[in-house]
């Protein structure tokens, strides 16, 4: 058996759109405030994408930007694989469509469903293909159109999320030239009761008139629990991320926005200054699996990944599961 290659990032794309949901027009919808909403969250503003703007759309604006990065064509691409919560339909997989979209002719094409975790969990499903030598150029996409499965009775939960995309292209790090790969970890606890998920519309709770009336096609969250494993969790995932290379080396930490006061809470019990995270959580609230990917691309844009130092990329979020993947850019 040949040796693993090195896995590199060779290139990284975003889209946001146009469409925006401010904390005032949020004061018009539910009882709440712009400064109930900031001291709590830290969120702003969030995107919101068009009617007629799939999740698709998104996906493919943000691949094929990420593509030009890397100057790599639609049909060099061996598989494309779209981590959402929020597909365009429940089959066939919504990376299919994007496969065709940015002229990813020959690639395999799938979905895979992690919510805030899942990017990278895609990330280093790609890093495998490419390790081993199996697939040459890997398409990873986050992207989600949450603000379709959102109850806006709901204070709690329809003031934190909105709508974007993120892209990664992975191959050999000698193609790519930067962002080698150094590993990363997946995990989860399990989710016995409603802490954070949309319940219905599986075989759990079948789509019916009751469903749609009592809002189980939307999103739910349990807040204290969430804040007590997120905070807890994210330090734990730097501090393995950073274990084998030591703080000296850390150049940046691009977590999930999750709500400011969590990254804050984290970043205090680590010893970390607020210029080595990146936070974006004010601009575009909570984008699941974009979060990562599309904090990433603006960290890159902003000149903030420093070269030879290490990029730690943490997630967590529904299903209890959390995971990390680190990088020397």
């Amino acid at each position: 058996m040949m040796g693993l290659r090195k896995v590199g990032i060779a290139g990284l794309g975003k889209y946001l759109p146009d469409g925006r949901i401010t904390n005032a027009d949020l004061e018009s919808l539910v009882e709440t405030t712009d400064e109930w909403i900031v001291q709590r969250t830290g969120i702003r503003e969030r995107r919101k994408a068009g009617e007629n703007e799939l999740t698709s759309d998104m996906a493919a604006k943000a691949a094929t930007a990420a593509l030009a990065d890397a100057g790599i064509a639609g049909d060099e691409v061996d598989l494309v694989i779209c981590c959402t919560v929020t597909p365009d339909q429940p089959f066939p997989a919504t990376a299919c469509t994007i496969s065709e979209l940015i002229g990813a002719k020959r690639a395999g094409a799938w979905d895979l469903v992690a919510a805030c975790s899942g990017w990278v969990f895609g990330s280093q499903v790609a890093a495998q293909f490419i390790a081993t030598g199996t697939f040459d150029c890997v398409v990873v996409i986050g992207v989600e159109k949450l603000t379709t499965v959102l109850d806006y009775s709901d204070r709690e939960t329809c003031v934190l999320f909105g709508d974007g995309a993120g892209a990664a292209v992975f191959t050999s790090h000698e193609r790519a030239g930067q962002g080698e790969y150094l590993g990363g970890t997946i995990g989860t606890e399990g989710q016995n009761e409603e802490v954070l998920c949309i319940p219905g519309g599986g075989t759990r709770y079948p789509t019916s008139h009751e469903s749609v009336e009592k809002h189980l096609h939307a999103i739910r969250m349990g807040g204290k629990k969430v804040y007590r494993f997120a905070v807890k969790t994210l330090v734990d995932l730097v501090e393995t991320a950073i274990a084998d290379y030591g703080i000296d080396e850390l150049g940046l930490v691009v977590p999930h926005q999750v709500n400011q006061r969590i990254i804050e809470s984290a970043a205090d019990k680590l010893g970390l200054s607020v210029d080595k995270i990146v936070v974006n959580i004010d601009k575009y609230g909570n984008t699941s699996a974009a979060s990562v990917p599309i904090a990433l691309c603006e960290a890159r844009d902003d000149d903030r990944l420093e070269k030879g130092k290490l990029i730690c990329m943490p997630a967590f979020g529904a299903g209890m599961s959390w995971g990390q993947i680190s990088v020397r850019w």
